[in-house]
């Protein structure tokens, strides 16, 4: 690949590389082997043409748009705004559960492995957040360097982390019997876990916009945005099932119940019950710094989401206006509106795992599995796009979106 691919391949893969990958082996673990190793050999196609779909909306729009500017452009300006929320959405849910990872991480380990007095989540919550929130409006480019420093550090530690368990590892798992509905409900909790872990779809719509705007030519751009999707929905399926994988065969049950009891992921999970300096004063650090590089990405997503619902409805009868309208006032407007929700959810600490089951990888489905699939069916533009599977990635975004609540009832 060139190295502009490679750039747009990490892009990717530091979107998807947050929080999910944090909780995953956590539900995994409670969820049994057998429920891991079917979902390992379908989430590829699931992943890939997912997220393909997305880019080859955009991608093919006859004009260099966003995936709101193509939806418009199919569907009109009412779907545009739907769309609009729906996308919101889709990254509020995810920004809720990094400010309460990021807090419940810094919590542990100023507590666990600093021995600091323990601060009232209130203040400790609102210290975390405006640091962040005040880095991202001061300068852009401070928070692009940050993220991209911290990307590629991360994967190497993550990776270097699953290696360093193998030895730990215990394949007891296997011998435990094969109940039909156990496995069921299980692979129904864990599914919606693994889409959110494997998701990078806030950035389909830059990717297929990017190389609609590069090459001026439909295939040329549908080829190479399709590339980058292929490389990186692999790389995810080797470095998130890996770590999984390794996490699940060297971690007790015993600590997974605890993790989820305290609301806390993996790592610091790891950090707190083995008597190991490099466990217990590495596995934070890498936490932190997965949350972060995720975080400002889905963050500012969020807030060009919200500025574009609030620019949407203020020109709804009168788009041209829309050119006149003082888009740092709303720019700002949605920071802080942002910042606040975010304090006050982070502070009433709502379980993760049940954020990212019940919430986000619901509204993840909604956006990034259904909507392409039927955009792909009844627009005439967009059919000879259509995948051969789509009916089955339409069969899995609607387990996505019920799995987490008929598990309850099962």
């Amino acid at each position: 690949m060139k190295n502009l691919d490679r750039g747009w391949v990490l892009t990717c893969f530091g979107t998807a590389v947050g929080a999910g990958i944090l909780f995953l082996p956590i539900q995994a673990g409670l969820s049994g082997v057998w429920s891991i190793v079917f979902l390992t050999f379908i989430i590829y196609p699931i992943t890939y043409f997912s997220h393909r779909g997305i880019t080859r909306i955009v991608a093919s729009c006859p004009k260099e748009t966003d995936i709101i500017g193509a939806i418009e452009y199919d569907l009109g300006y009412t779907m545009g705004l739907v769309i609009s929320i729906l996308y919101f959405l889709s990254i509020i849910s995810i920004c809720v559960g990094y400010a309460t990872g990021l807090t419940n991480i810094i919590n542990s380990f100023l507590t666990n492995q600093m021995y600091c007095v323990r601060l009232p989540r209130s203040l400790l919550t609102f210290v975390v957040l405006i640091i962040m929130t005040l880095i991202m409006l001061s300068s852009e480019k401070i928070m692009i360097t940050i993220t991209s420093i911290v990307t590629f550090p991360l994967i190497i530690l993550l990776f270097m982390l699953s290696v360093y368990m193998i030895p730990k590892w215990n394949f007891s798992a296997f011998c435990q019997p094969f109940v039909i509905k156990n496995f069921v409900k299980n692979t129904l909790l864990l599914l919606p876990i693994l889409i959110f872990a494997m998701n990078f779809s806030p950035v389909c719509s830059s990717l297929g916009t990017f190389y609609r705007k590069k090459y001026n030519d439909i295939d040329k751009a549908i080829i190479h945005s399709d590339s980058i999707v292929k490389w990186n929905s692999l790389i995810l399926l080797f470095f998130v099932m890996f770590f999984v994988f390794s996490l699940f065969f060297s971690v007790t049950p015993d600590i997974l119940i605890n993790a989820k009891n305290n609301n806390v992921d993996i790592l610091t999970a790891i950090a707190l019950a083995y008597n190991n300096k490099i466990l217990k004063y590495v596995s934070p650090v890498i936490a932190f710094l997965a949350i972060i590089s995720s975080y400002f990405g889905h963050f500012t997503g969020t807030r060009e989401g919200l500025s574009g619902i609030i620019i949407q409805i203020i020109s709804w009868k009168h788009p041209e206006i829309k050119h006149k309208l003082n888009l740092k006032k709303i720019k700002l407007f949605s920071t802080l509106l942002l910042f606040v929700l975010l304090w006050f959810l982070a502070i009433y600490n709502p379980s993760i795992l049940s954020i990212i089951g019940a919430l986000a990888a619901p509204v993840i489905a909604l956006y990034a599995y259904l909507m392409p699939v039927v955009l792909m069916k009844h627009i005439p533009r967009l059919r000879k796009y259509r995948s051969k599977l789509a009916f089955f990635i339409f069969v899995i975004g609607i387990f996505t979106i019920v799995g987490y609540y008929i598990e309850k009832i099962i």
